[in-house]
């Protein structure tokens, strides 16, 4: 009997007695200890589990902030990419409007340092343009206060065409020459209402005129002047609001808006060309051309006949 023990089992119809080998209390034992076992392994398995999920999870979402990032500079990259080469088209096209021009003849498979290099060799046309041609500022301070063109006279009141710029200017501004010329006349005008006004004349055409001048002769008719030279003071003579300059620009006696004149430079050199429709500039360009013909280019660079 020592190896055997008894369980009981009661209810309400009585208690029921089973007797058990000992063997079998002690598989009973250990099957229990064994199972605890594996439930305190797999919890403590379930929570590492659960720690290197959330270590997974963490990393996941770096590498997605990392991706997201990547994918965003990689937009960025794409748009610059696009910018340059938007702008590269923009200056192929810019230095065939060049060539054209100039009369160059290069080809389109050539590179476009080669073609850059190759339009440097007008710059000797290109200033004859600026020396030549009334370009850039007449004045260091030359902020326009009536555009060329339909407007209401603010004197009279009544809608007339205004044949210049005005640019505001305190009265003694210095005025300079914007190309090399001679002085046509410098007088009263007192029937215009132009005050003091001083007319050069300037090469292939073209005349400069200046209004409301101070009363300070500094040139006389018939006078030759260099780009750049002073040539007057502003003023506020004649018919005027306030002190300003009257500037105007002409073209074998039509006059033409002068703020593209004045806006004149070599980093938009192309673009009075298309502004400006009354001057026969296709003309002057073969003549210029004549008078400073381009270096024998390279076989390389010329089209085929």
């Amino acid at each position: 009997m020592k190896d055997k023990f008894t369980v009981t089992i009661s209810d309400v119809h009585g208690s029921k007695h089973y007797l058990l080998h000992q063997l079998i209390k002690k598989f009973l034992l250990y099957f229990t200890l064994f199972v605890a076992l594996v439930i305190l392994v797999g919890s403590f398995l379930i929570l590492f589990l659960f720690k290197e999920v959330s270590m997974l999870e963490e990393k996941k979402e770096t590498i997605m902030q990392e991706r997201n990032l990547l994918l965003s500079q990689n937009e960025e990259l794409q748009a610059n990419i696009s910018q340059k080469a938007q702008e590269y088209e923009d200056i192929r096209e810019k230095v065939s409007n060049i060539e054209e021009m100039v009369g160059l003849k290069i080809s389109d498979d050539e590179n476009i340092d080669v073609r850059l290099d190759e339009i440097d060799v007008t710059i000797m046309q290109q200033k004859t343009f600026f020396d030549n041609i009334p370009s850039g500022d007449v004045m260091a301070y030359s902020d326009i206060s009536s555009k060329f063109g339909w407007r209401e006279n603010p004197i009279l009141k009544r809608k007339e065409f205004h044949t210049g710029i005005d640019l505001r200017a305190p009265i003694g501004t210095p005025i300079l020459a914007p190309a090399d010329g001679v002085v046509k006349f410098t007088q009263y005008n007192q029937n215009s209402g132009y005050g003091n006004v001083l007319s050069l004349g300037h090469n292939y055409g073209f005349e400069s005129y200046y209004a409301h001048l101070q009363n300070k002769s500094v040139l006389k008719e018939g006078q030759f002047v260099k780009k750049g030279d002073l040539i007057a003071y502003s003023g506020n003579s004649g018919m005027s609001t306030g002190p300003h300059l009257h500037y105007e620009v002409r073209f074998i006696g039509r006059t033409l808006d002068p703020e593209p004149f004045l806006r004149w430079r070599g980093s938009n050199f192309m673009e009075i060309f298309k502004k400006e429709k009354r001057v026969t500039w296709e003309s002057l360009i073969k003549l210029i051309n004549a008078q400073y013909p381009l270096p024998k280019q390279p076989s390389s660079l010329v089209e085929p006949k």
